[in-house]
């Protein structure tokens, strides 16, 4: 008799609408909530199972996501969503509920009205009225699709035996925010993310690839910088990365900071297709409009083309931009007398880019001159910025002056020596790439140049140089670090002591800890 054969049960799979959201700490008088609402493919089993309500995956694939697989997120086309913030229970902070989206929480203080998404999914809502500071839950609501093709899509899939998991009037996804006093002098750290935490190889094309695929648990924090996140959070100084990484990387990213206990206030990353969507659009419209196109003359209008397509394509991989943009909205929706700490490294423009974002708050140049500066920018030899960027990076800083006047809010400005320059490397790069013209004149002495650091022990000197950090503290830390790798050598304790020595810090500074430092060893022998 023959044996029969038994088919393999293969699982099966679904899709579910969430609602990817970046965080918010700020003031109460303007609430900025940004996402993106997406489509992603799970498992029937994944249902049952509790989710992380703030990174958008189930508990059992935490450690398992991998950038490339959201690399095939489906955008949602213009979503027709709600934002609600509803006060965050204590109880919460000792542990989150299982199943947020089904639990009858508080009712919302504030809600945004029902805003339409774009076409990629991506929304944007400054909520109206005033919240109290403290911490709340941002609370996305689903209440249908304005697109036609969503709409066919959606039955589509559920013709072809796809349950979709997109009912309306249902919470699809949620963030946090801290609303801060309006005299709210404290200090917001904002960190870099590729070799500034963690120890991504970016210098060959391999390396980028290798990203796309590492788990989270394959993404090596830089020695000891996990723990320095961590005592600065604990000081109750709050931490927002900013990172030119694609969107898609959010998920794998959070589950990184999730696995080190790192608390994120905000986390932004750079959407690539918006980039490739509007050359595809200034294409279309050129063709469409031949005649206007060619109006100023044929020779003009193919420079400007030139022009925007060149730095367009740059801009896919350029930061300048991208990160000024989002320092200044940030600041926006900052109290006017925050503190500011910048962290980065110098492999790319975080340095340029952190000094400049000082110069446009302070009023030194804007309007006409700042756009025409941006537009023309060739730091480091690259097209960066478009005309559409320049004018955005205008509005901002114009809404900024009108909004807290010309202050600096910078305090500190650390940089990673990933590709090892030195502090006066940096300042000379910077001297030599900002503009020759102003709209009021300068004065330096305002600004906060860029610190070259040494890794994690570089960044703590500083901390404790500029009074973020206790000596003891540092003293602990740096007698952490010895045994760990940074720049594929061992920190043993003569190089911790070189590091010290060659940071640029006071020298009183360097003799108290280095006395501190052989002191502790002293007494705690590993």
């Amino acid at each position: 008799m023959a044996e029969q054969y038994n088919q393999p049960t293969v699982p099966g799979i679904d899709r579910k609408r969430i609602a990817l959201v970046n965080g918010y700490i700020g003031s109460g008088k303007r609430i900025r909530i940004e996402g993106q609402v997406v489509d992603v493919s799970i498992l029937t089993d994944h249902n049952k199972e509790a989710w992380d309500p703030f990174i958008g995956l189930p508990l059992s694939q935490l450690r398992r996501i991998r950038p490339v697989q959201d690399m095939g997120m489906s955008a949602v086309r213009k979503p027709r969503i709600s934002v609600q913030l509803v006060p965050w229970p204590s109880e919460w902070d000792r542990a989150m509920p299982e199943h947020l989206e089904e639990l009858a929480v508080p009712e919302a203080i504030q809600e945004g009205p029902e805003i339409h998404g774009e076409e990629d999914g991506f929304f944007a809502v400054e909520l109206p009225g005033e919240a109290l500071p403290g911490k709340y839950l941002v609370r996305i609501m689903l209440r249908g699709s304005d697109s036609i093709r969503q709409s066919f899509t959606d039955i589509a899939r559920i013709g072809a035996g796809i349950q979709q998991m997109n009912q309306t009037d249902t919470a699809i996804g949620f963030g946090r925010a801290i609303i801060l006093p309006e005299d709210y002098e404290g200090t917001m750290v904002t960190s870099d993310i590729d070799q500034t935490f963690l120890d991504t190889k970016i210098e060959s094309r391999q390396g980028l690839l290798n990203t796309l695929m590492e788990l989270p648990d394959m993404k090596k924090p830089l020695a000891g910088m996990e723990e320095l996140y961590r005592v600065l959070a604990g000081h109750g100084y709050s931490l927002s990365f900013i990172s030119a990484s694609p969107h898609f990387f959010r998920r794998t990213l959070m589950s990184v900071f999730s696995r080190h206990s790192i608390p994120v206030d905000s986390l932004h990353l750079k959407y690539l297709m918006g980039t490739l969507n509007q050359m595809v659009r200034k294409t279309v419209q050129t063709v469409l409009n031949m005649d206007d196109y060619l109006s100023q003359g044929f020779t003009e209008a193919l420079d400007r083309s030139m022009k925007f397509m060149g730095s367009s394509l740059q801009s896919l991989f350029d930061q300048v931009g991208y990160k000024l943009e989002t320092l200044l909205r940030m600041r926006v929706h900052r109290p006017t007398g925050a503190r500011e700490v910048l962290m980065g490294d110098d492999t790319e423009s975080d340095y340029f880019i952190f000094t400049f974002y000082q110069c446009i708050l302070l009023g030194w140049i804007h309007g006409d001159r700042l756009q025409q500066y941006l537009y023309r920018l060739q730091f480091k030899d690259r097209e960066a910025l478009t005309r559409d960027a320049a004018r955005n990076i205008v509005a901002l800083a114009e809404r900024n002056l009108q909004t807290h006047g010309a202050i600096n809010p910078v305090e500190a400005v650390w940089i990673n020596r990933a590709a090892s320059n030195t502090t006066d490397a940096m300042r000379k790069e910077i001297e030599d790439s900002l503009p020759s013209q102003w709209d009021q004149k300068p004065d330096f002495e305002q600004i906060r140049f860029p610190e070259a650091c040494e890794g994690a022990a570089g960044f703590a000197m500083h901390a404790v140089e500029t009074g973020y950090l206790k000596i003891e503290e540092a003293v602990r830390f740096l007698h952490e670090l010895e045994g760990k790798i940074l720049k594929e050598k061992k920190l043993d304790a003569e190089r911790i002591d070189t590091i010290i020595s060659e940071c640029h810090v006071s020298e009183e500074e360097k003799k108290k800890l280095h006395a501190a430092l052989r002191e502790h060893r002293s007494t705690h022998q590993k």
